[in-house]
Parts: structure tokens; C-alpha cells; sequence
């Protein structure tokens, strides 16, 4: 706790620094004059949420929660025609998440034999729609959260990088517009401070049971894009599947009545759409995914039962306007569906748990080009997101409202 609250201060200190210098410029590293520069870039954010109903993202956002914090540097240089070195160190901090615990977020290669095709290897950003591959630049969008159901930000160890490799290029097709493609494969190593972690431990925090521990798993998919004739418009697909997934917990009754240690296994492939349509000072944006589960449980080395298969989903429609360089508004709706044959929550009896819908309004204020200001307001309808149950033991489909406030300075 000590650290963390000496790293969000850290946190203010170098917000409050890159501000009170009057501007925010790359640093550009020189290594001599046969060497190539190294340009390093960096920011620092800090937020704020409140909620009228539940604690959501943090575990105290009903009195208000400045848990809500992240910061890091990048490097990059071009030490040979064609190759690219990029790195960036990361840390975050979301409710219980995070905890300010830095991390290697990217350090990759890339050589590009031409337009059509080129390689990356090492710890790579795995593309999927329009933001996964940059949920850490605040200046690339209007608004502060993104759909939850889609790009949630308690879940950086699991959907934000790989450690493996990818193709990638971009085909001219004349009048057809361009295709570009990224397909990737690695593994992905969870931790233990994590989102998925603090899910595990929160569902299995509650006697009889108990968490014993997240795995890492193998991870492939491909990510689409056309660049249509129209200008302005773009379609995406992409795809992939989290192979072998597992958890472990502990059920600590007698073992004759179902007690021992339980081990999880989960494959999910899933599928994601997204369609983007920039004109003018307009950005109209809709994207739809379908995940899809197959699991089974081994007890004391025995299968607890079959393949268990089940699916959820999410889709959102969001616009932005442009007004002038320092005010930009946004608006977006989401569902998210935990079960796509029980939306309601009626057969399972997960009641508000099954799903959560949620309106934002958005309002970005730019004072400098380096420096931007946020503040938005959702109401929300279901609980399916909220994860902290413990936080949370009295859950209804009542809606209830969240503000959320941030202030990003970059350089």
C-alpha cells in the first residue's frame, strides 16, 4: 500500500512537471554520429471516479475514487532501413488492479521486406478492432472508458500483448481501396495482481472455496482491415482464440463430499467486427464481438464432466464531434451479454449479473497539444461487469450513474 501511494504521487509530481514546463516535446537521444537517434516519448494520467449505485472499476467509487491512475515511456529507434526497435515500460493502477506494478507493455523488432509483408517478434501489441492496440493513448479518442463489455481496463495482462511474433503488410487494390493484415501468435502471462486474477480471487474468496492460482496460454489470431474506396471509411475483422487458458482453486470440505483441488481449462475463440467512419469534424464508429467458451474441469486428476460450451457477446455505436482544436464531444451506447441464450438473466438466475448497458457522454477539452482534460458521465443499466461481488452483495437491473474525470499530459 505504501508503494503504491508513493507511485501515485510520483504520478502528480510528473503530471504537475511536464505542465508547469510550459510544453511537452520527444526527447531525442543521440548515440553519435554514425548511430541513428533514439526518440523517447512518455505521459502521465490521473482520474477520478464516482458512482451513485455500486463500486465499479475501483472498490470505492461510491465516495469517490482517485484510483484511477497510469503513466509510461516509450523508446524507439531505426538502427537500419527497414527495422524498427520499439519499447515501452508501463504502469497502471484501476481499483485493485495494476497497483502501479511497472511492466515491459512492448519491446519489438520489425523488418518490413516491403509494402505487402513485413515481420515483428518479441513482446508485441495484439491488434483486435479499433482501440485494443492502443488503449494507453488517451489522445487517440474522445472518451475516457472505453465499451467495457469490449476493451475492459482492468484486463491489460490478458488482451494487451503477446510474446511471439506476427506478419503484417498492406496490399494496394487500385479502385477497391488497400488491405492491410496482422496475424500473430504467443504467449500471454498472467499475474497474479492482474484483472483476471482479481476476478478468479474474488469469485473464489468466499469459503468453502479458495484461489490457488492463473496460467498463462497460447494465443493466434489475425486482424483485418479494408480501407474502402470512401473516403474516411474502414471495416475491420479480426480473430483469435485463447487456447488452454486454466485456474486453479481449492474446495475445502471433506473430500468425499466434493472437496480438493479443482483445475480449469478454457479455449475461446472469439470474433470481432468494427466499422469506422471519419468526415468532416464527424467520427461514427460501431463494433461487435462474440466470444466463445469451451471448458472443462478436472477434480483430483479426474474429468469433473464433458466440454462445457457457452458464448457471450457485446456491441456498441458511438459518434464524436469535432468543434474547434481544444473541444471535441462524444456519445456512445453498449450491451454486454455475460450468455447469448439467457440476455436477461431469467434461466440461469444471474438476474442483473447476465448483462449491463451503458450510455456515456463524453466532453475532451485540448488547452495545449500536449495536455488534455476529460470528463464524462454513463448511466447504466445490469451489473455483469462489476466483478467485485464482495464490494458489491446487493445487486439489481436498477439503473445508476457514473462520472468519470482525467487529465493526460504526454511528451
Amino acid at each position: 500500500m505504501k508503494n503504491s501511494k508513493r507511485t501515485h504521487s510520483a504520478i502528480l509530481a510528473l503530471t504537475a512537471t511536464i505542465m508547469a514546463a510550459g510544453g511537452a516535446q520527444a526527447y531525442e537521444l543521440k548515440l553519435g554520429t554514425n548511430m541513428p537517434p533514439i526518440d523517447i516519448h512518455g505521459f502521465a494520467s490521473q482520474g477520478f471516479l464516482a458512482s451513485t449505485k455500486y463500486n465499479y472499476l475501483a472498490n470505492n467509487t461510491k465516495d469517490g475514487s482517485f484510483k484511477f491512475s497510469e503513466a509510461a515511456v516509450n523508446v524507439s529507434m531505426n538502427p537500419f532501413p527497414r527495422t524498427h526497435i520499439a519499447a515501452q515500460g508501463f504502469l497502471f493502477d484501476v481499483g485493485n488492479v495494476g497497483q502501479y506494478y511497472p511492466a515491459l507493455d512492448y519491446a519489438s523488432i520489425d523488418y518490413t521486406f516491403c509494402d505487402q509483408f513485413g515481420v515483428r517478434a518479441g513482446r508485441i501489441r495484439r491488434p483486435e478492432g479499433i482501440y485494443n492496440a492502443i488503449q494507453d493513448v488517451d489522445l487517440a479518442r474522445t472518451s475516457i472508458l472505453l465499451p467495457q463489455g469490449m476493451y475492459d481496463a482492468r484486463y491489460r495482462d490478458f488482451s494487451g500483448s503477446i510474446d511471439g511474433g506476427s506478419l503484417f503488410g498492406n496490399v494496394n487494390m487500385s479502385k477497391a481501396g488497400s488491405f492491410s493484415y496482422e496475424a500473430y501468435l504467443g504467449n500471454v502471462n498472467l499475474t497474479d495482481d492482474g484483472g483476471i486474477a482479481r476476478l478468479l480471487q474474488d469469485d473464489f474468496g468466499k469459503a468453502p472455496t479458495q484461489y490457488k492460482g492463473v496460467e498463462g496460454f497460447t494465443e493466434g489470431g489475425v486482424q483485418l482491415w479494408w480501407n474502402t474506396p470512401i473516403d474516411g471509411l474502414r471495416a475491420g475483422f479480426a480473430m483469435y482464440d485463447a487456447l488452454g487458458f486454466g485456474y486453479k482453486y481449492n474446495v475445502n470440505i471433506p473430500p468425499n463430499l466434493g472437496g480438493g483441488l479443482y483445475h480449469a481449462q478454457l479455449d475461446s475463440p472469439t470474433e470481432h467486427y468494427s466499422l469506422e467512419y471519419t468526415v468532416k469534424n464527424w467520427t461514427f464508429q460501431t463494433e461487435y464481438k462474440h466470444n466463445g467458451y469451451e471448458s472443462y474441469t478436472v477434480h483430483n486428476g479426474v474429468s469433473t464432466g464433458g466440454v462445457v460450451h457457452s458464448a457471450a457477446d457485446v456491441w456498441y455505436a458511438g459518434a464524436a464531434y469535432r468543434f474547434n482544436k481544444w473541444f471535441e464531444t462524444g456519445v456512445y451506447y453498449t450491451e454486454d451479454y455475460a450468455n447469448v441464450d439467457d440476455r436477461d438473466g431469467s434461466k440461469t438466475g444471474k438476474g442483473s449479473d447476465a448483462y449491463q448497458k451503458d450510455l456515456a457522454l463524453s466532453l475532451r477539452f485540448d488547452p495545449k497539444p500536449w495536455w488534455v482534460i476529460k470528463a464524462e458521465v454513463h448511466y447504466i443499466r445490469g451489473t455483469a461487469l462489476l466483478d467485485d461481488n464482495l464490494d458489491n452483495p446487493s445487486r439489481n437491473g436498477d439503473g445508476w450513474f457514473m462520472l468519470a474525470m482525467k487529465t493526460t499530459v504526454s511528451f
